[in-house]
């Protein structure tokens, strides 16, 4: 009987020359479910609150009956809704409706023809104490011949329970450091040498002056760094294969150790294009465990 009275009507208003009142539901499609894409409706921060406006209209007869939006919160605390309409029909009996939803869609604050501000063109609702999620904002119209321009702003406060620490996800990344080599690579400076004592007088002899190294031999092969690529136990100590060979300057008879252990000198031999063999005396765990070496060439016979 409803849908027989609204077609009836609606042949009465064509007949007459009246407008013709939608007979669909205000929705596209066959089985339409808006709710399941809402638009979001973005918070700022601003002044120690969060806050976020949203301008749309409604429409029954061009199938805008609703609008859904979802709202995030970054933490747990209060919204507050402040929905302002302007009817674009008669303002006397037209209305949107209003209501706010749980992350579980439950019904969390509603307004309708039923409520007391039906009719009303300022609306406003407050949910305090709101746990951190995102919650769904549902307005519609209730008349088939309703439409009107809307403005919805969210303003959310922060409450009194302690939010999620989400450390480190806003530190940026550190950018990679330069690499420090094992080893001094500084050009060996002689120090100046001593001025003789003064000749002659009863004074006290003066000291020896200090031993000096000689400066290093330019000529001679810069120590290499490498990696142990592989370690293998032998009798009580541990047979290593290192990551560099005659390509990298390194022949047999140089001597290495590993970085960080004791004890641990060897000579390399075997060396092929890319690798070198070494057997050290102290354990395949420690060596795996320090994964580089040192190597310097033998020192230069004179």
């Amino acid at each position: 009987m409803k849908g027989l009275w609204f077609v009836t009507v609606a042949a009465l208003a064509a007949a007459c020359g009246g407008v013709t009142v939608p007979q669909h539901s205000g929705y596209k499609g066959k089985n339409p479910e808006p709710w399941k894409k809402p638009k979001e409706l973005k918070l700022t921060e601003k002044e120690g609150k969060y806050i976020g406006k949203v301008e749309d209209n409604l429409d029954y007869g061009t199938f805008k009956r609703a609008r859904w939006y979802k709202v995030t919160t970054p933490g747990p605390g209060k919204l507050d809704f402040d929905l302002e309409i302007t009817p674009g029909t008669d303002a006397e009996d037209m209305d949107v409706g209003f209501e706010v939803l749980s992350p579980s869609y439950e019904v969390l604050a509603r307004s309708d023809a039923e409520s007391d501000d039906a009719n009303e063109q300022k609306k406003q609702k407050t949910l305090p104490d709101l746990d951190e999620g995102t919650y769904l904002v549902h307005l519609f119209l209730q008349g088939r011949m309703d439409s009107a321009d809307f403005e919805l702003k969210a303003t959310f406060t922060r409450g009194e329970l302690a939010w999620k620490s989400d450390f480190p996800n806003q530190v940026a990344f550190v950018g990679e450091l330069a690499a420090i080599p094992p080893f001094d690579d500084t050009p060996i400076k002689a120090p100046p040498p001593k001025k003789p004592p003064p000749r002659g007088g009863g004074g006290p002899r003066p000291p020896k002056p200090d031993p000096v190294d000689p400066p290093a031999d330019p000529s001679a092969p810069r120590p290499v760094a490498a990696t142990i690529t592989n370690v293998e136990p032998a009798g009580s100590g541990a047979r290593l294969t290192i990551g560099a060979g005659t390509n990298a300057g390194v022949a047999d008879g140089w001597r290495g150790s590993i970085n960080g252990v004791k004890g641990s000198g060897f000579v390399v031999s075997g060396c092929g294009p890319v690798t070198c063999q070494a057997t050290v005396k102290v354990s395949a765990d420690d060596a795996s465990a320090a994964g580089k070496v040192v190597l310097k060439a033998p020192p230069t016979p004179k």
